[in-house]
């Protein structure tokens, strides 16, 4: 008979050994998925209800910069008192928070709750990573990724069904209400059964100075993108600061006693190209999957819900790719995963961007999508499977923390100077881009022949930019490719001689 030991090592995520762990992390993603695919389509009637249309872009990027900020700060708290107890605290904040903006007055303090509510969900999403390294053999950790990529794709499809049912029956403030008792689902699943690696805390030591200069350069950043193709001066100026905030971290992880994020868990070969790949195809992906939805709805003339159910097509690609990923790589090198998607990235984006500008069939475009996602999950899931096949556990929160920062950067930026690109675009053919920006606010306008055709062109160009960012990736996958085969070659060498 086997011991119990030999049995959970033959099994996979759903089996005994492993179950409870894998429920509380899917458990944990679904936390992030609703909220973030739920909200995109309530913020028209929170416009509506709250009024501030002027704050409404800052419900989400509120969001997404405290997230950004807190996944990166998560890292040595994991390391320092393990992904349990992190867990719980992060989980309790992300409750509170969510009640907050259930019963926000106001736009003023939607968005501040919105911002407290980032900061648990980046500590959630860093503690969902780490887990996975910690809970899984390498064998498995792929599969994991996989799994976690299937809660997206299903909420993918059932977010927006669920919450056109929510705003018809209880409006838009029943969204955060839902999440109450996801919330509640996951802390109960993960109270026990996540892993941990210290079973007496040690003490945690903050990089305030560090952490001050990422809150700098997430600030001046945003600021940046989001003033591209309107005041350029202020784009500019937060770009100067973002330089200088960049520089000064840089300069400070390598004097610091306890940094933030030390260099070596950017720099060291193969986290360096893991962290550029995963960043390049997701801003490739998302710089135009996020402005689909515009083009659909106006220069295809298409409803509202048939468009935002457009987005779709990547997220499925995405989730598809990553269960294939988890199979192949019980044969494949991650680093020829990585490859795989790198190079399918150009070929989907140059057929979107065709199929655009010369009004293919909804169809075809979204078969282009549909591969843009696939290109997504090769590089996204087989990265996340080396960077951690590449990191100690007593390094493993750090190592996935900055990771994660660095993707939630390059979603953000993605979108950011997609939007710029694709307003800048829209200013300087017909003069006028309150009529994107209606639209993006989900109002009912009517636009001219010249404005629809803007949006296209704007839209092509947003592929263009999401090519030269695919090129990047794939520059960068090359090389992480010939290194780790060379990296292969020797080691297998260096065994032979030995012999």
């Amino acid at each position: 008979m086997r011991s119990a030991e030999q049995q959970e090592s033959k099994g996979g995520i759903w089996s005994a050994g492993y179950l409870p762990v894998t429920l509380a992390n899917l458990t944990i993603v679904a936390i992030a998925a609703f909220d973030g695919l739920a909200l995109v389509a309530a913020l028209p009637s929170i416009a509506d209800d709250l009024g501030g249309v002027a704050l409404l872009p800052w419900v989400i990027t509120a969001y997404l910069a405290t997230s950004a900020v807190a996944g990166i700060t998560a890292g040595p708290i994991i390391d320092a008192v393990g992904v349990r107890r992190t867990f719980r605290v992060a989980g309790v904040w992300f409750l509170f928070a969510s009640a907050a903006a259930a019963a926000a007055p106001n736009m003023e303090l939607l968005v501040a709750a919105r911002a407290l509510q980032g900061i648990g969900g980046g500590l959630v999403i860093s503690v969902a990573l780490t887990a996975v390294g910690l809970a899984y053999p390498q064998r498995l950790r792929a599969r994991a990724f996989a799994a976690n990529s299937m809660v997206w794709g299903t909420l993918g499809f059932g977010g927006p069904v669920i919450t056109a049912g929510l705003l018809a029956v209880a409006g838009w403030r029943m969204i955060f209400v839902v999440q109450l008792p996801i919330t509640a689902l996951a802390l109960a699943a993960g109270w026990r059964t996540l892993p941990s690696t210290r079973d007496k805390p040690q003490r945690i030591v903050m990089d305030f100075r560090g952490i001050t200069l990422i809150v700098g350069l997430v600030a001046a950043s945003l600021l940046a993108v989001e003033q591209m193709g309107d005041r350029w001066w202020l784009a500019a100026a937060g770009a100067a600061v973002t330089i200088a905030c960049g520089a000064a971290f840089w300069a400070h992880s390598s004097s610091a006693e306890a940094p933030l994020v030390a260099r070596v868990h950017i720099t060291r070969f193969p986290l360096k190209r893991i962290h550029v790949t995963s960043g390049l195809v997701l801003i490739a992906g998302l710089a135009a999957d996020n402005y689909l939805p515009l083009y659909m709805q106006t220069t295809r003339g298409r409803s509202a819900s048939f468009a935002a159910f457009s987005v779709l097509f990547l997220t499925v690609g995405w989730s598809s790719a990553a269960f294939l990923v988890s199979r192949l790589l019980e044969r494949w090198r991650e680093a020829d995963a990585i490859l795989l998607g790198s190079i399918l990235m150009i070929p989907a984006v140059i057929w979107a961007g065709v199929g655009v500008a010369l009004t293919w069939p909804i169809p075809v475009i979204f078969g282009a999508f549909y591969v843009m996602g696939a290109a997504i999950g090769f590089v996204s899931t087989a990265g996340l499977t080396l960077l951690q096949a590449s990191a100690d556990d007593s390094e493993m929160g750090r190592v996935n923390s900055a990771h994660q920062f660095i993707r939630t950067i390059g979603i953000t930026y993605g979108v950011a100077v997609g939007g710029a690109i694709l307003l800048f675009v829209v200013g300087n053919q017909v003069g006028d881009v309150e009529v994107v920006r209606d639209v993006l606010g989900g109002e009912d306008v009517m636009t001219s022949a010249a404005t629809l055709d803007a949006i296209r062109d704007g839209l092509v160009w947003v592929l263009g930019f999401s090519g030269v960012a695919g090129a990047g990736c794939l520059a960068a996958a090359m090389v992480l490719w010939r290194n780790t085969r060379r990296l292969a070659s020797s080691t297998v060498g260096m065994s032979e001689r030995s012999e």
